[in-house]
């Protein structure tokens, strides 16, 4: 799908240079789940000093997340039976080093990195509450933009924060639910970059778009000894690696081929020494599914393997299935609304909508909001094939894009989606609340140019 170049207004605009300066402050200064304080604070000045908001009209909660209301001062609408819309960021980076060494804003804190584009969302997020308060007075005084800005949506370790695991997931979602995020919530909207797809398609569907979690551990037992006598053993690495191969036989054999699942094996760790035949050998991993019946056949064959195949090598096996986040399932309504939303872009942000490549086997806490209340979770793509537009930095115009896909070290957000993103924030409110604010004209060439010039700090 070729699309419009950006025109030169746009690429002028202070709005949106100054968001892509904050986008890439966050970038450069990443923290991970429930210690995002820097973030935290980052999010608040910018709400208070560039989008007006009061601080009345914020709390924190989930340690470092963040609600913020954009209250309407318009005409009441008694009739309207949407009066409360909630949009979410997540905030946290994933610990890991960031492999773009020749970035200018390459991560600060090394050992973290916005690998997965929260920085961006985060981006999004601000830059629709700056325009959605600036007319507040369009949207009805009895009707709500509930900024949703959320902690540790990559999962944390067990017991950080204090949290239940077996209840959270590890991430903070359900803790920000937990603490009230959705009281008094309507609807509940997100988004993600999907690198896989191109800039300019917006992928969505009903049902489910993103994947059940269950990471695993299992703990071989065997007797160890000397690597020179496996005789006198009982070598719990042999059996383990027949586990690796046998654990892949459930989704080839025993999942119909209809269905969408993964077993992944992402860890061995066994032995000290290269003569030392170990007591124990350790694998661990993830399950992924969208379909309750299916995890419940891979969980039965995935003990009777272990099970099984540990008898025939004379070992036993300690099995831990560690549930994380439910799959993200969209409803019609929700995804209808989206749908309209994303028909009223045009030109230069101009949008292709797509339900190919869903789901996603990746895992969402966003899950936890769309379980409580009605809404969607879409995804827009950002790949390119060369740096360009508002994506570009000084030496590196035209230069080709990694479009590494999330996670990975070269991974960096893609800047040109944001005029996208943002306007699809501000057109699900105007469907929701049944008003008009902003032409796009006014998005994305006339808005905020009297803001943001400062909006990036550097410490």
């Amino acid at each position: 799908m070729a699309l419009p170049e950006p025109s030169k207004a746009m690429l002028d605009n202070t709005f949106w240079l100054s968001l892509i300066g904050l986008r890439r402050e966050l970038h450069m200064y990443p923290e991970p789940g429930f210690k995002e304080t820097r973030t935290h604070g980052r999010i608040r000045e910018v709400l208070t000093k560039f989008a007006g908001i009061p601080e009345t009209q914020m709390k924190t909660m989930a340690v470092t997340g963040l609600i913020v209301d954009i209250k309407g001062t318009g005409p009441a609408k008694p009739e309207a039976s949407v009066k409360c819309v909630a949009i979410r960021t997540d905030m946290d980076a994933l610990t890991m080093t960031e492999g773009n060494n020749g970035l200018p804003y390459r991560s600060k804190n090394e050992g973290c990195a916005h690998m997965c584009g929260h920085d961006g969302h985060m981006t999004t997020l601000l830059g629709a509450a700056i325009l959605l308060q600036k007319r507040a007075d369009r949207i009805p005084s009895n009707c709500t933009v509930r900024l949703l800005c959320q902690p540790a949506e990559e999962s944390t370790p067990a017991g950080t924060a204090g949290y239940n695991y077996a209840e959270t997931g590890g991430g903070g979602a359900k803790p920000m639910i937990m603490d009230g995020c959705l009281d008094g919530v309507d609807e509940v909207y997100g988004w993600h970059n999907w690198p896989t797809w191109n800039l300019g398609y917006l992928a969505v569907k009903s049902g489910p778009v993103m994947a059940h979690t269950c990471n695993f551990e299992v703990v071989v037992h065997g007797r160890g000894g000397h690597g020179s006598q496996p005789q006198a053993c009982i070598d719990p690495i042999v059996c383990a690696a027949h586990l690796v191969t046998s654990l892949q036989t459930i989704i080839s054999r025993s999942i119909p081929p209809w269905s969408t699942a993964v077993v992944t094996v992402g860890q061995f760790i066994a032995g000290e020494r290269c003569n030392v035949i170990p007591d124990t050998a350790k694998l661990t991993g993830t399950i992924r599914d969208v379909d309750p019946k299916v995890y419940e056949i891979i969980q039965r064959r995935f003990h009777e393997i272990i099970n099984s195949v540990c008898k025939g090598f004379q070992c036993t096996a300690d099995v831990s299935l560690l549930q994380a986040y439910p799959a993200v399932v969209n409803q019609d309504h929700g995804v209808e609304v989206v749908q309209r939303a994303a028909e009223k872009l045009s030109g230069p942000v101009e949008t292709k909508m797509v339900d190919a490549g869903l789901p996603i086997m990746g895992g969402e806490d966003f899950s936890f909001y769309l379980n409580e209340r009605p809404g969607c979770f879409f995804f827009l793509g950002t790949q390119e094939l060369l740096l360009r537009g508002l994506a570009a930095y000084e030496g590196a115009e035209d230069a080709p894009r990694t479009n590494c896909i999330c996670h990975g070290t070269s991974y960096d957000f893609n800047d040109n989606v944001l005029p996208r993103a943002v306007l699809m924030f501000v057109r699900i409110i105007e469907d929701r609340f049944g008003v008009d604010l902003y032409t796009q004209e006014e998005v994305l060439e006339g808005t905020g140019k009297e803001k943001g010039a400062k909006m990036q700090r550097t410490s």
